[in-house]
């Protein structure tokens, strides 16, 4: 899932970082320094927009946005949803919120702007349909969280405990000698 700010912000960087050059050349010593740093920020911010969006794995989300990684393991997810937060004087914000079971996450790269209070943009419920969709096929595989159940071991006797650990110790050697 790519964010739609991903190559407005990488366009803007690398013209940021494009700029730096032009202020360095032939100017004073503050010329030089100032364009070493808009060449370094723009290539910052382009590098990083390039690399934002959230994909999701067998292990779980992984959401990168432009300040920092966040990796959300499936087993800790207890629900998916959208929140509004109030952002500007006449805005909200709209993102798909990843509830844990230790409080929450924001999946912020996903976010839209929205005049519209009471109204969820398409492409919102489209995001959390997918971690939804992705939610409920790790559930159905995995022993830890899903209703697959775990196997159990059948208690057996000391007598047969013992002779399955001397039959498991005796196979695997082959030729090799015990000790060593």
């Amino acid at each position: 899932m790519d964010t739609r700010w991903k190559w407005v912000l990488t366009g803007l960087g690398a013209a940021v970082a494009a700029i730096g050059p032009l202020a360095m050349t032939g100017g004073p010593w503050y010329g030089y320094v100032f364009g070493g740093l808009w060449f370094l920020l723009g290539g910052t911010v382009a590098w990083r927009a390039l690399c934002m969006g959230t994909r999701l794995t067998a292990q779980g989300i992984t959401s990168n946005g432009l300040d920092r990684q966040t990796t959300i393991e499936w087993c800790d997810v207890v629900s998916v949803e959208h929140a509004r937060r109030r952002n500007l004087v006449l805005f909200h914000t709209i993102a798909p919120v990843v509830r844990l079971r230790s409080g929450k996450e924001t999946l912020s790269e996903l976010s839209l702007l929205s005049v519209q209070k009471d109204v969820v943009p398409e492409r919102t419920r489209k995001h959390v349909a997918e971690l939804e969709r992705a939610l409920r096929e790790h559930r159905t595989g995995c022993p830890v969280c899903g209703t697959v159940p775990k196997a159990v071991e059948i208690s057996r006797s000391l007598g047969a405990r013992v002779r399955s650990r001397l039959r498991s110790l005796l196979r695997g050697n082959g030729a090799r000698p015990i000790a060593r």
